[in-house]
């Protein structure tokens, strides 16, 4: 009898056992903390130290696919800021078919006395995100975000109609820049297809980016529409006057220098580093997407966009 109990005994230690390791053996493995660095620099002297500015603990909102960073005090405008920028989204989606897609912008408020002093603006910000252990073991790390646009502001600006300068950046210079974006993004579904940047078509894809930023100021704001226009009509008159024919060929002078943005930092040039032949491309690439607008409508543009998003770059 008594061995019989040590048997039965036995046998249900050895079930526990057995029952414990299976559950053991079923259970997923813990999650992996991992922190993802981004950061981008806005440089307009190289010869200065730029200004770093952290803003994984600064204050955000968001709007659909629109995310702004600012300072407390800055709220006001930063609600302002979400609502133009949404607009500008909303309107290209419209008119030409591109979904310009999630973008951020950092406002950072900086009085006349420090801008001098520096030469641009470097931003961090770090995520935190949760990964299962067996990606991280295998180094499948996800998509990097893309970093937030630093957008230098007055010190003490609290309204987006009061700096023109502001504007100007806000409804055209960032829908300009989120078209990069969406290129870039078309380019990365795209490797297994062999899509990739390709530096005689800088003029298409500058050209483009910059028309998104004409068709933008042109709803929203005339004033900084009329100033960009006009900017770029005196920098192609400039370096066209001084040459004994007046043809620019954007394939060969406009060449670029385009990155394919996968890694996690990002830059904006120095303007001191553009050339004046270089700043012409831009208005002669922007002339030759306004004439196939006004003779063929825009609705070409909406049909080249949508071909080259599916069929290649």
């Amino acid at each position: 009898m008594r061995s019989e109990i040590f048997i039965l005994v036995g046998i249900l230690l050895l079930a526990i056992l057995i029952v414990a390791g299976g559950q053991k053996s079923l259970e997923r493995p813990a999650d992996k903390k991992v922190t993802i660095t981004v950061t981008t620099s806005s440089v307009w002297d190289q010869s200065k130290p730029l200004k770093e500015i952290d803003l994984s603990y600064k204050p955000f909102l968001r709007r659909g696919e629109i995310t702004v960073y600012f300072d407390p005090e800055q709220r006001r405008l930063a609600h302002e800021v979400a609502n133009a920028l949404q607009a500008g989204w909303q309107l290209v989606a419209r008119r030409l078919g591109i979904a310009l897609g999630a973008f951020g912008v950092a406002l950072i408020p900086l009085s006349e006395a420090e801008r001098a002093e520096i030469g641009g603006i470097h931003i961090v910000v770090k995520q935190e995100i949760q990964m299962p252990l067996e990606k991280f073991l295998q180094f499948q790390f996800p998509p990097s975000p893309k970093p937030p646009f630093p957008v230098a502001v007055p010190l003490g600006l609290h309204s987006l109609k009061a700096d023109l300068e502001t504007r100007g950046a806000i409804y055209y210079s960032m829908p300009h820049e989120a078209f990069h974006h969406a290129v870039a993004r078309a380019l990365e579904r795209g490797l297994d297809k062999g899509w990739g940047p390709d530096p005689q078509r800088r003029g298409l894809e500058d050209g483009l980016a910059e028309y998104i930023g004409h068709i933008v100021t042109q709803k929203f704001d005339p004033e900084v529409h009329k100033q960009k226009l006009e900017g770029r009509q005196r920098q192609v008159q400039e370096v066209l006057q001084r040459r004994e024919h007046s043809t620019y060929d954007l394939t060969q002078e406009f060449r670029g220098h385009i990155e394919f943005p996968i890694g996690r930092e990002s830059s904006q040039e120095s303007p001191k580093s553009i050339s004046a032949e270089e700043l012409a491309g831009y208005g002669v690439a922007l002339a030759f997407w306004l004439q196939i607008a006004q003779r063929h409508g825009e609705g070409v543009i909406k049909e080249f966009w949508q071909r080259l998003s599916k069929q290649g770059f």
